[in-house]
């Protein structure tokens, strides 16, 4: 098995499609269908589970991509060092961060640069959902994100959740009661919810959480974004945001208040594809 065929392997357990995985490594589908037979031949077992939607990895196609990511990502840990020996050039990473947790990820990203000199950043700040397929087309290397709900393809260090705050406008806040807050406190307050453009997260379980808890719920505005929300509250709206506490900080303008929760809802986390794992997060 040479690393070629390894690496077609990978990418197509990773798209979970022959034509997925064409488009991402930019070669036709024929000779790439062609070479995971040859593989397929050569383990003696198929790799895959074709359905109509995707292709799904059998026990032994698990195992060896498994394998194969490891492998591949030390091969690939090991060239990018020797290029940069010989160039003595910093190295371009492309890091994509999730609105979700500038804040938070900023000391993050900090730490990772500091111990990474060769490192030239390319940051884009996005949304976790067009992060992650970002990742999975290789157009990122890694993303800092919230943790995604599917993870078999992706080498995913977690982070300690964050805490569930409830942010409300000074005016509003002196209703309240100086306590932490259960959802029922939030009754009849105009709600401004965090609300990702594509997929479900967070706000389908907080609004769940709200329809099963609330008798009056209602919700006022979406937005994608917590600092917006924050600038909102700064420049005087009236209402209450239910935000990851990382994302807040201190001001005239607002309180923030605990709130009793049952899941860990914000769970932030950096992610790689598994064959770049030694690339970009050795040690881990």
């Amino acid at each position: 098995m040479d690393l070629k065929r390894m690496r077609y392997f990978c990418t197509i357990a990773e798209q979970g499609s022959i034509s997925k995985a064409a488009k991402v490594l930019n070669i036709a589908q024929p000779p790439l269908g062609k070479r995971l037979h040859e593989l397929e031949e050569e383990i003696g077992s198929p790799l895959f589970i074709r359905t109509t939607k995707q292709m799904v990895l059998t026990e032994a196609g698990r195992f060896l991509y498994r394998k194969s990511s490891e492998i591949l990502s030390q091969v690939n840990s090991v060239t990018r060092q020797a290029v940069d020996i010989a160039s003595q050039k910093k190295r371009t990473v492309r890091i994509g961060v999730s609105y979700l947790y500038l804040r938070y990820f900023n000391t993050v990203f900090l730490e990772l640069y500091r111990k990474n000199p060769d490192w030239d950043p390319n940051l884009l700040v996005s949304e976790s959902t067009h992060l992650e397929e970002l990742v999975m087309n290789k157009a990122l290397d890694m993303a800092m994100i919230q943790t995604p709900g599917d993870i078999r393809s992706f080498y995913v260090r977690e982070f300690e959740p964050i805490k569930l705050v409830a942010v409300v406008s000074t005016e509003l806040a002196e209703n309240l009661p100086d306590r932490t807050l259960t959802f029922a406190d939030l009754s009849g307050f105009p709600l401004v919810m965090l609300h990702r453009m594509g997929g479900e997260g967070t706000y389908e379980v907080l609004l769940n959480r709200l329809y099963e808890e609330v008798k009056d719920v209602n919700v006022i505005m979406k937005v994608s974004e917590p600092r917006l929300v924050i600038e909102m509250f700064r420049d005087g709206l009236a209402g209450a945001a239910l935000m990851p506490e990382s994302e807040v900080g201190e001001s005239k303008h607002f309180r923030a208040f605990k709130i009793e929760q049952k899941e860990k809802l914000f769970r932030p986390a950096i992610i790689t594809l598994q064959s770049e794992k030694d690339s970009f997060l050795p040690g881990e």
